[in-house]
């Protein structure tokens, strides 16, 4: 994680904290009524946002369209999910086995198993990856890929991006290429 957007998230949660506290008292004062409803409402939405920037990580989440354009670019097209379902095994609820063109295959299960950093950091270069590489991981529907995504700008890499509609969308559409061995 950057110094940078760390001292960011200190801060946004610095400015709930104050702001929450501020509606909480408000709330006290006027038991009840629209204001009440309204205040909750802010806070709410508050929350909300706090999450989606914390959770977010650095990753980047990107669509289909962005995925095509990058499909013939140095972008890295990483598929987390297992062996099996990458060469072609379906995985149920409708989303087709195979993979992306051109994806490689860092099943998370096993790479999150790892030990330790460093043995994590030699997988990665093996598969051509450094800390420069411009990076899309992707999965059934985004959250298992997220993790991954996670992981990587953890170990410090940059430039990652996490396709949230994953091969449930892709399969989804028969003009795009599922790789099947």
């Amino acid at each position: 994680m950057t110094v940078g957007y760390s001292k960011f998230v200190q801060f946004v949660t610095k400015k709930l904290e104050i702001c929450s506290l501020k509606y909480i008292k408000e709330i006290k004062k006027n038991k009840g009524g629209i204001k009440m409803k309204k205040i909750l409402l802010v806070l709410g939405i508050m929350v909300i946002m706090a999450v989606q920037v914390m959770a977010s990580n650095g990753v980047k989440v990107v669509d289909m369209n962005y995925v095509t354009e990058k499909l013939n670019s140095d972008a890295v097209i990483i598929d987390v999910r297992s062996e099996e379902v990458y060469n072609g095994k379906t995985p149920g609820r409708g989303i087709k086995g195979g993979h992306i063109l051109s994806a490689i295959n860092v099943p998370l299960d096993s790479f999150m198993a790892m030990e330790d950093d460093t043995t994590k950091l030699e997988l990665l270069k093996s598969k051509g990856l450094t800390s420069k590489t411009k990076i899309i991981t992707y999965c059934n529907t985004g959250r298992k890929s997220q993790a991954l995504a996670e992981e990587l700008v953890r170990l410090g890499y940059s430039d990652i991006n996490n396709y949230k509609g994953s091969m449930k969308e892709w399969g989804g559409v028969s003009t795009n290429i599922v790789v099947v061995k």
